[in-house]
Order: structure tokens, then C-alpha cells, then sequence
């Protein structure tokens, strides 16, 4: 298994734990209780900066092997990354459609959304953009293998 390979597998698999206990904790309290919950804001944004710091060290122990001056990437990698771009493009526009068709929807009465959602799209955001692009270059292999 080539090291992008092997450094998106790991991706995916951080991205998609950390996504279902972040996911848990608002099933769990609700999403509007974000505001008056500091142990739960506490909680999630400990889940996100351990995940981004996991994420990290995979990048780390990915790239390179002792004593080798570069990454290693042959063309087909170059040819996998150039077009991974796209799933995480489709992933986020997706995502933000999502987001603004159901706020939309639950507060339209209301006329506008709670302060907690802007956050909470962004953090979403920043998640799917991680997975996404793993995703793609998992299917990249998969199409070219």
C-alpha cells in the first residue's frame, strides 16, 4: 500500500471517529444548548483539536521514511492528488447546502437561525473537508488499481 494510501485510510479513520463522538455529544445535549454549556463546548473542542493533532502526526509519519530526503510520490499519486480536490470541492458545497436548507427550514418561522450554527457549520466544514479528502484519494486508487 503506497504512503498516500496509507495516510488516507488513517485520515478517514480519525475524521469519521472524531465526527461520531462530536455527533454524540449533540445528540446527546441538543444543539442549542451550546451556548449554555461550557463543559460541552470544553468537550467538543478538545475532540477537534485532539483529532486535528492526530491528523497531524499522520501527516508526519507519512511523508517520509528515515534517512530519505522527500516524500516518495509516483505519478500515479501526483495524478490522484491533482484530482482529489474535486470530491473535497463537491463535499463542501454539499455540505453547505445541507446547512442552509435545513436551518432554513426548522427556524423559518422564527425568521432567523440561533449564534450557535455559523460556528457549528464551520467546525462541520473544516471535518468534511478533512474526510472528503481521503475519500477521494481512496477512490483514486480504487479507479486506478
Amino acid at each position: 500500500m503506497a504512503p498516500l494510501q496509507k495516510r488516507a485510510w488513517l485520515g478517514l479513520g480519525i475524521g469519521v471517529a472524531m465526527s461520531v463522538a462530536i455527533l454524540a455529544i449533540f445528540i446527546t445535549k441538543g444543539a442549542t444548548s451550546w451556548n449554555e454549556d461550557q463543559g460541552m463546548r470544553l468537550i467538543v473542542y478538545a475532540l477537534f483539536i485532539v483529532g486535528v493533532v492526530l491528523y497531524g502526526i499522520v501527516l508526519f509519519l507519512t511523508r517520509r521514511k528515515p534517512g530519505q530526503p522527500e516524500v516518495i510520490m509516483d505519478e500515479r499519486d501526483r495524478v490522484i492528488m491533482s484530482r482529489a480536490p474535486m470530491v473535497q470541492l463537491w463535499a463542501v458545497v454539499v455540505s453547505l447546502v445541507i446547512w442552509t436548507i435545513a436551518l432554513t427550514e426548522v427556524y423559518w418561522d422564527q425568521g432567523e437561525i440561533p449564534i450557535v450554527f455559523p460556528q457549528l457549520m464551520f467546525f462541520s466544514i473544516l471535518i468534511v473537508n478533512v474526510l472528503a479528502q481521503a475519500i477521494g484519494i481512496l477512490i483514486g486508487y480504487r479507479r486506478m488499481g
